[in-house]
C-alpha cells in the first residue's frame, strides 16, 4: 500500500504537479527545484518548498508534487516539536521545529501528540508559497 501523504485538501487550492525527479524522492519529503529544472528533496535549511513529493520516485523518473495553501498533509518531522509549533524545513531534509515565524512553512498538528525524535511521518498544515 502506497504511504498516505495528502490528508485533506479541505477545498484548498491544492495541486498535484508532475516534475522530473534529479534524485530519488520518498514521498513525504519537502522539494526543491534544482537549476536543472529538475526536483530533489529539500537541503535548505528554512528554505521554501514547491510542495511535497506525493510518491516515492528514482532519478529520471516524474514526481508527483503536492503544493498549495492551507493543506494537511503527512511529512518527515524529526526533533522535539509540538502540537500548534511552526514548522521549517532542515538541512538534513526533514521539517522541524521553526525558530522564527519568518521560517514557518506551516504548523505541526498531529492528533497524536508531540513529536520528539527520529524522522517519522507526522501531520502538518502546509500554508504554502
Amino acid at each position: 500500500m502506497a504511504t498516505e501523504i495528502l490528508v485533506n485538501d479541505g477545498g484548498a487550492p491544492a495541486r498535484i504537479l508532475p516534475f522530473t525527479a534529479g534524485s530519488t524522492i520518498t514521498a513525504g519529503y519537502p522539494v526543491q527545484m534544482g537549476a536543472d529544472a529538475e526536483i530533489d528533496q529539500n537541503t535548505v535549511a528554512n528554505g521554501k518548498p514547491l510542495g511535497f513529493a506525493l510518491t516515492t520516485v528514482t532519478s529520471g523518473n516524474v514526481a508527483s508534487i503536492i503544493t498549495g495553501h492551507g493543506i494537511v498533509i503527512n511529512a518527515y518531522c524529526s526533533g522535539t516539536i509540538g502540537r500548534g509549533d511552526g514548522v521549517a524545513t532542515l538541512a538534513d531534509g526533514n521539517l522541524g521545529q521553526s525558530s522564527a515565524v519568518a521560517n514557518s512553512i506551516g504548523y505541526y498538528i498531529d492528533p497524536s501528540g508531540a513529536h520528539s525524535g527520529a524522522a517519522t511521518l507526522q501531520r502538518i498544515l502546509y500554508q504554502g508559497l
